[in-house]
């Protein structure tokens, strides 16, 4: 099964793996997943993610913009670093997912926790931001 583009009826792993760039900034982190995360690798998102929330960093910028796939132990590596930043008024915004995984956000729920930026420069900019947990137009 081959990865989503834009456009495509499929949704799966595509043959790129993993990657993980964190770009540190004085008030928050910018986290870029690339590539697919699978259950193999998906302990790697939530190490990466959780350990920037232990750190109290205040704001982590969850790049989507090239990840191909995630998995449900994905989904929850990031679940799991939204509700540890909350813990120190912290927050997780999530950046341009391509349309497979829009859907996926959608058909969980998710979107409902998350607000989608369409770019990091938006979501850093989002100084009024709603609280974490607490969905747009509420």
């Amino acid at each position: 099964m081959s990865g989503t583009r834009p456009g495509s009826a499929s949704y799966g792993p595509s043959e790129r793996p993993l990657t993980i760039q964190v770009q540190r900034q004085e008030h928050f982190a910018v986290v870029k997943l690339s590539g697919s995360c699978t259950m193999e690798v998906s302990d790697q998102v939530r190490h990466c993610l959780v350990g920037l929330s232990q750190e109290m960093v205040r704001m982590i910028v969850l790049d989507l913009s090239d990840l191909d796939f995630i998995d449900s132990n994905g989904l929850g590596g990031i679940i799991a670093a939204h509700l540890k930043s909350r813990h120190h008024r912290g927050t997780l915004r999530v950046v341009n997912p391509n349309p497979a995984i829009r859907d996926l956000l959608a058909v969980t729920r998710l979107t409902q926790l998350f607000t989608i930026y369409p770019d990091v420069a938006t979501a850093v900019a989002d100084v009024g931001a709603n609280p974490p947990n607490r969905p747009a137009g509420r």
